[in-house]
């Protein structure tokens, strides 16, 4: 999607998008999103992290594997998403979804049950799940 001839979005320079994350950064922004640390790592940009949330993280037990975020999406939104192309608005959007849910999973205190739910779904279903097959309650 960062194509500058097949992108339907406006693109920057790697040089524009990095001083604007670096000013986002130093004004104390909170970034949300979906395995944040490989991405600033791979724009060599240090985030403290308080300014990060990532649903990596949150929807993560111990021990157990991270989940991706097609397979959050599918689960607690119920939407399919990324079935032909990359897209990172998309990906921005939904891991931004899937925080406010954990806040009300939180919230309301069922989070460590849909936790666990997600971790035995996905094991029963080997982790592939298209809406479609989705029985989830979430």
């Amino acid at each position: 999607d960062l194509h500058p001839k097949q992108s339907p979005h406006h693109l920057v320079t790697m040089r524009s998008a990095y001083l604007k994350l670096r000013l986002m950064v130093e004004r104390g922004c909170i970034f949300v999103g979906h395995g944040l640390a490989q991405d600033f790592l791979m724009v060599n940009l240090f985030v403290p992290p308080s300014q990060i949330i990532d649903t990596v993280e949150i929807f993560h037990k111990d021990r157990m594997r991270y989940i991706s975020l097609r397979f959050l999406a599918n689960y607690l939104l119920g939407t399919d998403m990324q079935q032909d192309t990359h897209d990172s608005i998309e990906d921005a959007t939904t891991a931004h979804q899937i925080y406010r849910k954990a806040v009300e999973f939180k919230a309301n205190g069922t989070f460590d049950k849909v936790l666990n739910d997600i971790y035995e779904f996905g094991q029963k279903t080997d982790w592939k799940l298209g809406v479609e097959e989705s029985s989830s309650p979430a």
